[in-house]
């Protein structure tokens, strides 16, 4: 059996075009199943005893989704918050990284995971682009492929991702390739709405149904009707409101408050979190029946850790958008110093991703000199320069900044002794031991300065 990477890029010439992952499959050695088979159609398997999971059981030890298997660097197993644990190799685990051969126990199951000489081949989008989204990076093009897939549909669309990585965005990007495009988009920020109207905000209410309904007022799936609805921030809906908003998408209409008679509906949900909401379900806070009604079709968007190739490409788009407003700027706004000059910005974690990105870059335009960035391009390129990295520094620790310029400080010292340690520790009054300590705690090595 193949040892060899995980995650194979294929490319023609230097672009990438499809991703190769290295498949496997479970086989149920012991329990009510035994000599059943599963193999992922993509990059995850999904184990439990109702749809959508990809390995079905009838072991009544089992939860409705009980565990999940994705294939990325690593074959990692996340068990779903199951009633009854699961175990790899004996151990009860919420996460573990499988090695072929192990066994995974769930209820009185016992499944073999082993790796498969067939591969599952992910084909990459061809453009670099989706609906206004951007990103050449794999992460973003393998999200593009599926959204160009799943937006055609009509099927309740659920996105995960970390805070800032653009969630909306997607959502939007969904709803204008869909059948809906003409027809309104909608959000609603379930964290935003104070809990006394959100039953309003989302249903609508009739005149006089409570104090200061002075008027009639459709809600949030009314005024969408024919388009899209996006219930952003999802997690932080309220448990009592929950089976009213399963109701609306099973029936298909709206109960406004006050109303003696259903208004009927025709709107797409998408919604966005995130929270973990399987994690929740497991809490007893999100209810298990709309969390499958919501999750017919799921996807992840990556964060900037995920993509940092994207990072100048990124910031150099917002930068040109805010000096020339409307594609103005001529050539000078397009050429290819503009991402050359943001490189520096991929070695940052970015926790709030692309928007603290985006944050940072509008803010050294703001403080940018407004005639040189009008100005020679070469002049507009070095005055952007210097105003994003002192932007970019001050959001980063403390400690981080100090071993940042501590780090710059020994590079240049040991350059400009040209290696020699005893002088280098001299002009820094410290003990040469104590300068070569540091040099290995910063992994600096003088043959790769002079």
């Amino acid at each position: 059996m193949s040892t060899g990477p995980i995650t194979t890029i294929l490319r023609v010439g230097e672009r990438p075009v499809a991703v190769e992952v290295r498949g496997f499959q479970l086989t149920v050695v012991e329990g009510p199943d035994r000599g059943k088979e599963a193999r992922p159609a993509g990059r995850r398997l999904v184990v439990g005893t109702h749809a959508p999971s990809d390995l079905v059981l009838a072991d009544p030890h089992v939860s409705r989704q009980h565990l999940r298997i994705d294939a990325g660097d690593e074959y990692v197993l996340r068990d779903l918050g199951s009633t009854n644990g699961t175990r790899v190799q004996g151990v009860r685990v919420r996460e573990a990284v499988l090695d072929d051969g192990m066994v995974i126990e769930c209820g009185s199951t016992r499944l073999r995971f082993h790796h498969i000489e067939a591969p599952t081949r992910i084909e990459l989008a061809a453009e670099d682009a989706f609906e206004g989204l951007i990103g050449k990076s794999v992460a973003m093009r393998e999200l593009f492929a599926l959204l160009a897939r799943i937006a055609i549909a009509d099927a309740p669309v659920l996105i995960e991702g970390e805070t800032g990585t653009g969630k909306e965005r997607v959502a939007r990007a969904v709803h204008a390739r869909s059948r809906r495009a003409a027809r309104p988009f909608v959000v609603f920020d379930c964290a935003a709405v104070p809990a006394t109207l959100i039953e309003s905000e989302l249903f609508g209410h009739e005149k006089g149904s409570f104090t200061g309904a002075t008027d009639r007022r459709a809600g949030v799936f009314e005024r969408a009707d024919g388009g899209t609805v996006l219930l952003d921030e999802l997690g932080e809906l309220q448990l009592e409101l929950q089976p009213k908003l399963l109701r609306v998408l099973e029936s298909n209409e709206v109960w406004r408050v006050g109303a003696q008679k259903a208004t009927p509906i025709d709107v797409r949900v998408v919604a966005a979190t995130n929270r973990d909401l399987q994690a929740r379900v497991a809490e007893g806070l999100f209810r298990e029946d709309l969390y499958y009604r919501l999750a017919v079709v799921t996807l992840r968007v990556p964060s900037l850790r995920e993509r940092r190739d994207d990072i100048p490409l990124l910031a150099s788009s917002f930068a040109r958008d805010r000096i020339f407003p409307g594609g103005a700027g001529g050539a000078g706004g397009r050429g290819p110093g503009w991402e050359t000059i943001f490189e520096f910005m991929k070695t940052h974690d970015w926790p709030g991703n692309v928007r603290e990105l985006r944050n940072v870059v509008e803010r050294a335009v703001i403080m940018a000199d407004p005639k040189l960035l009008a100005g020679d391009p070469l002049d507009a390129l070095a005055e952007l320069r210097k105003k994003a990295e002192p932007a970019l520094r001050r959001r980063v620790s403390l400690r981080a900044a100090r071993d940042q310029t501590e780090r710059e400080y020994l590079e240049d010292l040991v350059r400009s002794t040209d290696g020699n340690l005893d002088q280098a520790a001299e002009i820094a009054e410290v003990h040469r031991k104590s300068l070569e300590r540091l040099l290995r705690e910063y992994g600096i090595k003088r043959g790769e300065l002079k």
